[in-house]
């Protein structure tokens, strides 16, 4: 990992300001990604263009560049930090734009942090998208259960493991289906009441 950041840092990512975006996913979904890598990579497409695009829509309303271009860096982690399972993007996204300058060269033009207003429109956006992407691929709620998932059919026992995966619970032994029991720190009720979930977001 020290070394990719390194391969970064010094031959990939220019010196110009980068913002990290973020993008988490719906439990049901979560266990279709851990095994579809061409929908996997869609909905990054997905993600990226819904992000480039704002950039792109900024850059034109506040500096007046009618034709720019983004750049990004995607790192796909495939568990959260208690080891479940859950695919999630984590994207490195140059916090600007480029356009070419009077001598044709691409000239880099920063932009303003979004506003939280901004952020929600690009979530919304995203949903959007990747709700009608999953209904191109057949994958809607009025899809059919037995073409839709082939993982069930063709590796159950890995089914079984990813499903219990994404839902925390036990896959086998006696205990199978209770869910996992966590020990170490725990969050008292009156810190929990003032965390909010969070399934995307831009730092």
């Amino acid at each position: 990992m020290a070394q990719s950041a390194a391969h970064l840092v010094d031959h990939v990512i220019p010196v110009v300001p980068v913002r990290q975006w973020v993008l988490s996913v719906p439990f049901a979904l979560r266990y279709r990604l851990a095994y579809d890598s061409s929908l996997l990579s869609d909905v990054l497409n997905v993600f990226l263009g819904v992000v480039f695009g704002q950039l792109r829509r900024r850059a034109r309303r506040l500096i007046g560049l009618e034709s720019s271009q983004c750049g990004a860096v995607t790192f796909v982690q495939r568990f959260g930090d208690a080891l479940r399972l859950a695919p999630h993007y984590h994207s490195l996204v140059i916090d600007g734009v480029y356009a070419a300058g009077a001598d044709g060269q691409p000239e880099f033009h920063e932009l303003p942090a979004p506003e939280d207003a901004e952020v929600v429109e690009v979530a919304n956006l995203v949903a959007r998208r990747v709700e009608a992407l999953l209904k191109r691929r057949g994958l809607g709620p009025d899809s059919d259960p037995d073409t839709e998932e082939s993982l069930s059919r063709d590796e159950p026992g890995l089914a079984g493991i990813y499903s219990a995966s994404v839902r925390s619970t036990i896959a086998s032994a006696p205990n199978t289906g209770h869910r996992v029991f966590a020990s170490g720190d725990q969050i008292d009720g009156a810190s929990l009441n003032s965390l909010q979930s969070v399934a995307f977001g831009a730092c």
